[in-house]
């Protein structure tokens, strides 16, 4: 079948709308359990101890699911994660909810909410591994970014649609979004239960583990770091940046800067369906365009002065991202082979949360210094990516399209 007449499997679309689920919901509790956690009582140190308990357990178990759907399955594998999500979602509704009542105070509110976190962090980490490394055993190896693009489609529509969704379901009770993306997480396992589970038994005869320091796999790490850091201290910071600089004499600085965060996402939905998607690009150029459309961008909004500058500047942001994550996520999908696609998955959870935990203890110091150099940070960090992905062999390897070649990489041909 031809690269252009190629049909991708609609079990993808399934999993994006678990990941969609899961992109709301964590989405839904970091817009509004800081201003809920203030009001019961609890500090900016312990509300934020909630969200790094749960980030740490991610980093730690990510590779865990990854290679543990390698050997048991994606199918188990995803189910878990998806059942602790939803879970995980409605005990810290409950929590919230009983501590509003008067039930729970102090220390033993903040710890049945990191407890709620934590089982978030435990479990749902396991959802983005073992469903990258599903995409990996049901996509052809053209058509790999396509079909990661597809499936990091469902985390971006999550997080653009889970504060509209919110807004609207919170006008009924606070429970009830919780509920809602819980319920559909529960559906989503529902539909996956009539999926046909890959077929891993050809693996597990002469499957070799990796680790993130193999050849195949550190490089493209590398980049994922720099680019997790670039993207939490552009919106960990962006708030205060339309206050100070873009918007200083308005009161409306929030509503300014969330349509900035929804213009920024719009072009990762671009990067993501068009550009990887629609237009077939190929993994090494989505990374060597990320990253590029990354630091021009950074460096641009360090610069801004009027929202039509900054909201262009997020707009191609969000559209470097588009094109990066697919591109890192199939590349290091072709690099590792046919054994350890869960396991290259998980890697990437592990290094992705790098920069929520660096960007407080970076970010943040350098923005009272001066307001634009966070963003001049990361425009450095993605031109030095560029220039490492230039010299580095496995990614020239990727640009190259030497995996064509690679018979480690034929079982995803025999499997279409």
């Amino acid at each position: 079948m031809s690269k252009k007449t190629e049909k991708l499997p609609n079990t993808i679309w399934i999993l994006a709308a678990g990941l969609l689920c899961v992109g709301a919901g964590q989405t839904l509790v970091f817009i509004t359990i800081p201003p809920v956690a203030r009001d019961l009582g609890l500090t900016e140190v312990q509300i934020g101890s909630i969200f790094a308990t749960s980030a740490v357990a991610w980093m730690i178990l990510s590779p865990v699911w990854g290679k543990l759907s390698d050997s048991i399955g994606r199918k188990k594998v995803v189910t878990v994660g998806l059942l602790g999500f939803a879970i995980s979602l409605m005990l810290f509704s409950f929590t919230i909810s009983l501590g509003q009542e008067g039930f729970f105070t102090g220390y033993v509110l903040l710890f049945l909410l990191i407890s709620a976190r934590l089982l978030n962090g435990i479990f749902g980490s396991a959802t983005r591994p073992s469903s990258g490394g599903w995409i990996a055993d049901i996509s052809s190896i053209e058509s790999r970014s396509r079909a990661f693009a597809r499936l990091d489609s469902g985390f971006s529509m999550g997080r653009i649609l889970g504060p509209a969704i919110a807004g609207i379901l919170l006008l009924i009770s606070y429970t009830a979004p919780f509920f809602f993306f819980a319920a559909g997480a529960f559906l989503v396992i529902l539909l996956i239960s009539f999926q046909d589970a890959p077929d891993i038994s050809v693996k597990k005869e002469h499957s070799k583990e990796i680790s993130m320091f193999d050849y195949r796999v550190w490089p493209f790490l590398i980049v994922s770091a720099g680019f997790g850091i670039c993207n939490a201290s552009l919106f960990q910071t962006s708030s205060f940046f339309f206050q100070d600089v873009i918007t200083p004499n308005s009161q409306e600085y929030v509503a300014f800067a969330s349509i900035g965060f929804m213009l920024a996402g719009l072009g990762v939905l671009n990067g993501q369906l068009l550009v990887a998607d629609r237009l077939q690009t190929s993994p090494g150029s989505l990374i060597k365009l990320g990253v590029i459309f990354n630091s021009i961008s950074l460096l641009g909004f360090a610069f801004s002065e009027s929202l039509i500058e900054a909201y262009f500047c997020l707009f191609l942001f969000g559209l470097g991202n588009g094109m990066l994550g697919p591109g890192i996520s199939s590349s290091l999908s072709l690099s590792v082979g046919k054994d350890n696609q869960g396991a290259a998955g998980g890697f990437l959870g592990t290094v992705i949360p790098i920069g929520h935990i660096a960007s407080p203890l970076i970010s943040m110091p350098l923005y009272t210094l001066n307001p634009s150099y966070p963003y001049l940070l990361g425009s450095s960090l993605m031109f030095f990516s560029a220039i490492f992905i230039f010299f580095n062999s496995r990614h020239r390897w990727i640009r190259n399209k030497n995996y064509r070649d690679d018979r480690n990489l034929e079982f995803f041909e025999d499997s279409q």
